[in-house]
């Protein structure tokens, strides 16, 4: 009788502490947008002339075709690894998007840091064909502050003189 409680025991010990779990929708979600992933890096990137110290959107080379919103957010995630987008909406002609921790955009990057990368996400996503409008939400820091932006919100980086 005792070997067959120690038996049972051992069986129950076993199957409970298995770390195995059924996929989450979220795990197929993942899987399906790095498959699905059509470009490697953001549209657009804010560069520095070396000379004048000035920062201006430069259009890369990166075919969009069959590209969408998941896409260039993944790949803005990608290159800015602290700060996580996470898309909440997709509107008529404004994507609205998420921040859960933004202190690296609002406290750790400087101002000219949070300008070119929300730049790069405005000017990105709005590479789409309808979009115009981005509405980012998160809590504002001394660097950045949320809102809907819109490539007028950047008309000095986008063409470099009119720089002041």
């Amino acid at each position: 009788m005792r070997v067959f409680i120690f038996i049972f025991l051992g069986s129950v010990l076993l199957f409970a502490c298995r770390n195995e779990r059924e996929p989450s929708v979220s795990d197929a979600d993942s899987t399906a947008d790095s498959r699905s992933e059509k470009i490697s890096s953001p549209p657009y990137s804010v560069e520095v002339d070396e000379e004048t110290q000035n920062l201006s959107l430069v259009r890369s080379n990166e075919d969009l075709e069959g590209a969408g919103v998941n896409d260039i957010i993944g790949s803005i995630n990608k290159k800015y690894k602290d700060i996580e987008l996470d898309l909440v909406k997709e509107g008529k002609d404004t994507i609205s998007l998420k921040i859960d921790d933004a202190r690296k955009l609002t406290q750790s990057m400087g101002s000219a840091g949070a300008e070119a990368y929300l730049a790069e996400l405005t000017f990105s996503l709005t590479e789409l064909k309808g979009i115009k409008a981005v509405k980012i939400d998160f809590e504002e820091g001394d660097h950045a502050m949320p809102g809907v932006y819109t490539r007028d919100d950047f008309k000095t980086l986008a063409d470099p003189a009119k720089k002041k």
